[in-house]
């Protein structure tokens, strides 16, 4: 009683739950309806976008739309009998239900299962493997459906067909192009609709978020273009019987829904995909002699296909820029890794060559960096690296580059430079490392420096190797800078 009085009783919550029910029952009848006048074979329709309501309700929602579903179901078998069969037989009612309702809500809800599991580990981003994971777990949705609804069925008695293999592929076409056209949209309406009721939802599924991007004039106009360059194909093929013109619409609508796609919000795009599905079977059923049906639902599944994949586009090039940003540059110091390093300077010396221009490479050491780590912890020594690399960075020209070889040692190469302006770079260096103390208390902090000039014929490794020993002559000797090859300076 107390906790009823406070509100927390499950009929406090029962008006929402009704609502939420009801709300689904009746989303799932309207398609079916509407599905009945698609059909163009016995059994099935050109579109059956109960499939999506079912795939989203069970997404979003999970079991808590059950009730809805298997009342939708059970009505939607009924009135099949009433279809295809002169009086109603209980028996055979009764079995269909219970078959038909099993196979389809077991059909999409295994799929959705996974998707629901995966939803809570990864984030929320429109990638080629949530996209893919979406059509794929599609596939095999309607596949179930189709192949178990029809077994179903024929057994139960409320099909007959001499041909079952076929009606499992008009059936499975008629499902997944629904479920790919419309589950998106139909997801959002349900996150919509949960939020709503206050029921419980996973949302985390991409590429089906919400975004906060409003709808805008140009999109609309493009969205009416696509909707008219589609009315205007489908009716001229029905006009002349051309199959070469009933193709078109295949192509001219996917260019202008891909012009929607990078140019829109993902909003505008999943309605692209929706009105492009509904006008062509639509238009199809409205002239059932013009382009055949299974062009037209192959025409709404390739639309939808390289719709989700153009949206993806966006997260590949930025996985790409952080695969590259790793690749090309150090974690720590923050110039180029080692490998990104030698291949630019390996393209520079061939580019020297080729022209006749000289290059020089420099070397650097910092000195004691493991008594610095000894004495401070490697915290301190990592962050004296950073910071000797990043004021060794702010001395350069433009078109030199720095990169970072080993723990402690860094190599700068300077394009169409010779001796004297290796060693006008290493005073700088020197100037800029000894200008103010480092942040990081580590006492004073010195390097070595050393340098060699590319002569033709040198490699890469033959520069490195000259560059390396006058470093350690400088190292050892701490003497000053003097003009030539393979000369040393210490700070």
């Amino acid at each position: 009683m107390a906790r009823g009085a406070g509100g927390g009783g499950w009929w406090v919550r029962l008006p929402s739950m009704l609502a939420l029910q009801g709300a689904i029952f009746a989303l799932w009848m309207a398609t079916f309806l509407f599905a009945r006048v698609l059909e163009h074979a016995p059994h099935a329709s050109l579109w059956f976008p109960p499939a999506a309501v079912t795939f989203a309700a069970l997404l979003v929602v999970g079991r808590r739309a059950l009730p809805a579903l298997v009342v939708a179901c059970v009505v939607a078998t009924y009135l099949a009998e009433l279809q295809y069969s002169p009086a109603v037989r209980p028996s055979v009612l009764a079995w269909s239900s219970v078959a038909f309702t099993l196979v389809h809500v077991t059909a999409y809800g295994l799929p959705t299962l996974l998707l629901r599991a995966d939803a809570h580990r990864r984030a929320a981003d429109v990638t080629l493997r949530s996209v893919s994971r979406f059509m794929l777990l599609g596939v095999l949705a309607a596949t179930l459906a189709a192949v178990g609804g029809v077994l179903a069925l024929s057994a139960s008695g409320l099909m007959e067909t001499d041909a079952p293999g076929r009606v499992m592929i008009a059936w499975w076409m008629g499902d997944f192009a629904a479920l790919i056209t419309l589950a998106p949209l139909l997801i959002r309406w349900m996150l919509q609709l949960a939020g709503a009721t206050g029921a419980p939802a996973t949302s985390n599924f991409s590429p089906f978020q919400i975004d906060p991007a409003p709808a805008s004039a140009a999109a609309a106009r493009k969205l009416a273009g696509i909707g008219a360059v589609t009315v205007a194909m489908i009716a001229a093929a029905y006009a002349v019987d051309s199959r070469e013109l009933g193709l078109a619409v295949l192509v001219l609508p996917l260019l202008l829904q891909m012009w929607v796609v990078h140019t829109e919000s993902r909003t505008a795009a999943l309605h692209g995909v929706a009105l492009f599905g509904l006008l062509t079977v639509g238009l199809g059923a409205l002239f059932p002699d013009g382009i055949d049906a299974v062009t037209l639902q192959f025409a709404a599944i390739a639309l939808a296909a390289n719709t989700y994949l153009g949206l993806a586009v966006p997260a590949l090039y930025a996985s790409n820029a952080r695969l590259r940003e790793q690749v090309i540059r150090d974690r720590l110091t923050r110039v180029m890794s080692r490998a990104y390093f030698e291949e630019r300077a390996t393209q520079e010396l061939e580019r020297a060559t080729a022209v006749g221009r000289s290059a020089a490479m420099i070397l650097l050491d910092l000195d004691r960096l493991k008594s610095i780590n000894d004495a401070h912890g490697h915290a301190v020594g990592d962050a004296v690296l950073a910071e000797l690399a990043a004021r060794c960075a702010a001395s350069l020209r433009p078109g030199d580059f720095i990169g970072r070889l080993s723990g402690d040692e860094f190599a700068v190469f300077l394009p169409e430079s010779g001796a004297r302006e290796a060693v006008a770079v290493i005073e700088r260096m020197r100037a800029a490392l000894t200008a103010t103390p480092f942040a990081a208390p580590a006492g004073d902090v010195s390097a070595s420096f050393g340098h060699a000039v590319h002569r033709n014929g040198m490699l890469l490794a033959d520069v490195l190797r000259d560059a390396d020993a006058a470093m350690y002559r400088d190292k050892r000797d701490c003497r000053s800078p003097e003009d030539g090859n393979g000369s040393g300076f210490h700070s």
